[in-house]
Parts: C-alpha cells; structure tokens; sequence
C-alpha cells in the first residue's frame, strides 16, 4: 500500500510540454474550420430542438449569478436573490472574485459562481460545500434548486453552498474551445466518440483486435484535433481548470465566508470524491465534516493515465449488470417487462440480452422513428446499458425500452441515449488532462492490448467506458497547470472524514473505497451501502443517510465497514414485506432520489 500510494512528491510545477505547432497560419486554419463547424452545428441544432426536448433551457431562462462589477478586487464577494420559477425561495445566487493562479498574484482574477440556501433549523452550525460530480457538472443549482434535498441529507442547520467548478458553467474564465456546445456535439457526432467502440463477441479472433486498433486510431485523431482546437481558442487559459486550483477556491471561499479559522464543511459525489481527497490531503489541519460518497480512488486519477483506470474502475461493473438481470428475472410478474413470465431464469435473460447486443455488431438495428433517426450498435447498445445499471431506481423503465428494442423497435431505447448526450464543451477534459501526471504517449496498439485484457478478465463494458467517462487523450493536451497534486494521499487529518461505497458501483467500485480508507488510516471511515448502482443516492437508504446525519451534526461515525441495507429495492419482488415508513424517514428518502436524478444526470 505504501508503494501504491508512492505519491511522487507534493506538487508537480515543472513545464513538460508546450503548445503544439501549427502547420497553417493561425487565422486562416482557425476562420475556415469555424465556418465548417457552426454550419455543421446549426444542422444539429435544428435537429435537437425541432425533434426533441431534451435540450430546451431550463424555465428559470439561464444564468441568474449576480453579475460582477468590473471593479471588483480579490476578495469581493456578492449576493442577490435567484429570480426563477424553478429557484427556492430564499436562495442567493451570487460570485466571489478570487485569484486565477494562487502561485501568481499578477496572473490576474476568476469570477467562482455561487449558490447558497440557508440552514432552516433551530441552530445554525456553518456552512457545507457541495460538488455533484463529473468533472463539468455546475453546482450552483445544488443549493439554489436542490437545496432543500441536500439538507434533508446532511441536515437542516448547514447553510448549502454551491459553485461552479473552475472553467464550468457560470464561473470565469470558461472553457470554451467550440463556439458553442452544439458545435462540439456536431464534431463528434456518429463518431467513436458519439456511438462507442464496436466489439466483436469473439476476443480472441485477430480480427477483433485490429478493428479495435483502427477505432482507436480514430479515437486519437479526434482527441488530438479538439485539443489542437482548445490550443488555438483558448491558449494558456486552460491551465487553471484542474482540480487543484478547485481546491484552494474552497478553501478560499470558506474563510470569505466563514472566516479564516473555520473547518471546512465538504460532501462531494463520483468525481467530487476526487476533490474531497485533494481537500483532506492539501489542507489536512483545515478538516472539518468532509463526506464522499461514490468513491474515485485519487492515486489513480492523478499518477495513472486514463487508459489503464477501467481494469480498477470496473471491477463490480458486471456484479451490478448481473443484478440487473436477475432482478427482473425474479420480479413478480409484470413489473419488468425484460422477462419472459415467471419461469424465466437469470442466466437464461442473460443469455438473450447478450445474444442482441452481440448481434448488433454484425448487423446493426435500424431505428427510422426516433426523437433523431439513426441506428443501434454494439458500442451504442453496451454504453447505454452502462448507463443504465448506475441508476436502479430507472430499471423498471428502462427494462421496457430494452424489451421493446429486442423485439425491433429500439426507439424509446435511442431517444434515452441521445437525452443522456452532453452539450457541452471541453470542461471535463481541461479538469482532468490538467489533473493527470503527463506520461509517455502510448501506441494504439498498447491502449487496446489493455482493454482487451481488461474485456476478457474484468468487464464487458471496459471500452463503453472509455466513452461514457471521457477522460482519455490526455497524451495531446496543449498546456500544464501552475501546479499538479500528486500526492501523497495519506495525511492526518484534523477531523476524520467519512467514506461511504456501494457493494456494486458500476464506476467507482467498493475497492476503491477500501484503498482511501486504508491509505487514511485512523483519519477516515468507511460506511459500505449493500446496494448496486451509482453512490449511495443511487438506491437510497435510511441506514447510510442517518449515520451521514449524525457525521454532519455532531461527529457520529459508524464503525469501520459497517454496512447499511437499502430500504426499496428496483422491483417488487416474491416475498418482500412493506415498510411502514416514519414521515422524517420518508422526507429522507426523497431527498435521496432527488438528488440521484440531479447528480447522475452530470
């Protein structure tokens, strides 16, 4: 353990590479590919919005942060009520103006978007910052939209406090390398990107592996081109997306609003564990309540290039896919659709499922009637159904449109795959390619040799995450950060932090968990969910949100891997006896799924 949390030092600073040459003089290479892209995006565009809803603005009609003064300083924060439908009432939106670069006074400011819901108990305790995940969800809505939820979690007596991670959302400077969103779903559309490696069912024929490679050599392409894009849009302004100046933002924004000698207040989920370990690690004496929930082992984010994460990452990805199966094998009838009566068996489901998705590599299903009419393949049938075994509560719904797609009509099926599709931009990438220690840039031929390794010993759905958790390509990224935290990841902490993992978590898995714990010592606590899907919200429990309860109002901790039973499961099932619920117990639960569909959709 100790080897594998060997670190490499505090801080990284060192420049590596610079920014990559261009063949063609900037403005003429620049103006003509811009001119290809919107016209291409409008296409898309006119798509999405006259087909679909998926993608309408939400009715509060954008960006409500209180807008800065140009003359605002270092330090200088605002507030007004959010004006919106949708906001509670009550909530602020606001900004604080911090440094760019924390290493260098004269790179000059970052506007971080707020968002704060006030604690509504009897005794107000300070204040709980929140992260959903990603890297590139916005936070400010946690606390303005979902405020309320999140209390029903922690607790009622902790302001809610949200933000916009550096480069995402509301915050400035943004990353912004297309001119718009639309633009980037426009360049990578029907792309590998887009649609998912295709893989044969046959691993060990020659031939697989050489498909592979010549869709990774695609894959390459596409991630170099982006990023030469950012380069030339954006320059130098990339280097502040990264996790590390997240980090010093809350500490920051914690002291303008708590004061310099306040701990602090954290609950992150997914890849906002990964920020709650740089926290603990970079400010260990400034610890107060810090939860994580979902857990991304730090180590590997930072030391480990991103093609070798998913033999860690997937570990209990097919656990949780056989769960699915089984469940709706022994459902009581009618409540999954997916199953054939009451005497079908789980592995005979298992068998039939896999037989269309495998099918689906030689001849793909056409879908004339969806939302955007296009077609279902292997590598767009295995990155939905990765999707789908992270959120079980979704299940019952899901099970129908897989049902309705073996019978031919995969519609309902596509649609939900293009409503999960991102617009967005780069944001992930400048987070994580600015996290990641530079390594030597590997041949296709050694990315593929790893996942199908990773295929045949781990997961089915290694190359579905590949994509679905678009990390990769760091190799070609443009600029490096004023500073890279490489660890170490086992300081003694001020407080202990609580850790809390799924017994199936199909992308961040129990073992992940296990490793912080122990890598933390007696400064951490692990609270196991025995449940499938993604974080504990995924499929709540009273169990695990009354000890999180307990963490945030006074200190409670469980003992070290206490487990916690969630209380409904996907489907009703043979045998299962109603609980009464208490209505605080119910108020819990809600929460959890609320804040499920909030965070999971990131």
């Amino acid at each position: 353990m100790t080897d594998y949390y060997h670190g490499g030092g505090d801080v990284e600073k060192t420049p590596l590479y610079g920014p990559l040459p261009s063949a063609v003089p900037k403005q003429s290479k620049r103006s003509a590919w811009m001119k290809w892209i919107e016209r291409t995006a409008l296409v898309v565009v006119f798509v999405y919005l006259a087909s679909s809803t998926v993608f309408k603005e939400s009715s509060n009609g954008g960006s409500n942060a209180a807008k800065p003064e140009k003359c605002l300083r270092i330090g200088d924060i605002t507030w007004a009520l959010c004006k919106g439908q949708d906001y509670l009432p009550g909530s602020e939106c606001g900004t604080a103006t911090v440094p760019l670069d924390y290493s260098n006074p004269s790179a000059g400011t970052a506007t971080i978007a707020l968002g704060r819901y006030n604690a509504t108990g009897s005794t107000r305790r300070g204040i709980i910052i929140l992260n959903p995940g990603g890297p590139g969800g916005t936070g400010t809505n946690l606390a303005t939209i979902s405020g309320a939820r999140y209390q029903g979690l922690v607790g009622n007596e902790f302001d809610m406090i949200g933000f916009d991670p550096r480069g995402i959302g509301e915050t400035t400077p943004r990353t912004q390398c297309f001119p718009s969103p639309e633009a980037h779903a426009a360049f990578i559309a029907n792309t590998v990107l887009d649609r998912g490696y295709d893989v044969n069912p046959n691993l060990t024929d020659p031939f697989t592996r050489a498909h592979l490679i010549a869709q990774q050599r695609d894959a390459n392409a596409l991630w170099k081109t982006q990023f030469e894009i950012c380069n030339e849009t954006m320059g130098d302004t990339l280097r502040y997306a990264g996790t590390n100046t997240v980090v010093r933002d809350i500490d920051y924004l914690t002291t303008l609003l708590e004061g310099e000698d306040a701990l602090i207040n954290y609950y992150g989920i997914s890849y906002g564990t990964v920020i709650g370990q740089y926290l603990v690690n970079m400010f260990p004496n400034r610890v107060g309540r810090v939860a994580i929930d979902g857990v991304v082992d730090a180590n590997l984010w930072a030391n480990v290039p991103a093609y070798k994460w998913e033999r860690y990452f997937e570990n209990s990805t097919d656990d949780a896919y056989k769960t699915f199966i089984s469940d709706c094998a022994q459902a009581i009838q009618g409540s999954c659709a997916l199953a054939n009566g009451d005497d079908e068996k789980p592995d005979d489901l298992m068998a039939r499922v896999e037989s269309f998705v495998e099918g689906l590599y030689y001849e793909p299903l056409p879908v004339p009637d969806a939302k955007v009419p296009g077609i279902l393949t292997n590598g767009r049938a295995r990155l939905w159904l990765l999707g789908v075994i992270a959120r079980p509560s979704t299940w019952p719904t899901k099970a129908q449109y897989l049902a309705w797609a073996l019978a031919g009509n995969a519609s309902a099926l596509l649609d939900d795959l293009q409503s999960g599709t991102y617009l967005r931009d780069l944001e992930r990438s400048a987070v994580s390619c600015n996290d990641n220690k530079p390594f030597d840039p590997p041949t296709p031929e050694e990315i593929i040799d790893e996942q199908l390794d990773v295929l045949k010993t781990v997961s089915r759905f290694s190359l579905s995450m590949v994509v679905s958790e678009p990390d990769a390509g760091c190799q070609y990224w443009p600029v490096t950060p004023p500073e890279r935290f490489l660890g170490p990841w086992n300081h003694t902490l001020s407080n202990v932090m609580l850790i809390i993992s799924n017994t199936m978590d199909p992308a961040t898995p129990l073992s992940a968990g296990r490793r912080v714990n122990e890598a933390l010592g007696n400064s951490s606590r692990l609270l196991i969910q025995e449940s499938p899907g993604h974080a504990s919200v995924a499929l709540p429990s009273t169990c695990t949100i009354g000890y999180m309860r307990g963490y945030f109002a006074n200190g409670t901790l469980p003992d070290n891997e206490t487990k916690c039973p969630v209380d409904v499961g996907p489907f009703p099932s043979f045998g299962a006896t109603s609980k009464v619920f208490t209505e605080e117990e119910k108020l819990m639960l809600e929460s959890a799924r609320h804040i499920a569909e909030v965070v999971l959709n990131h």
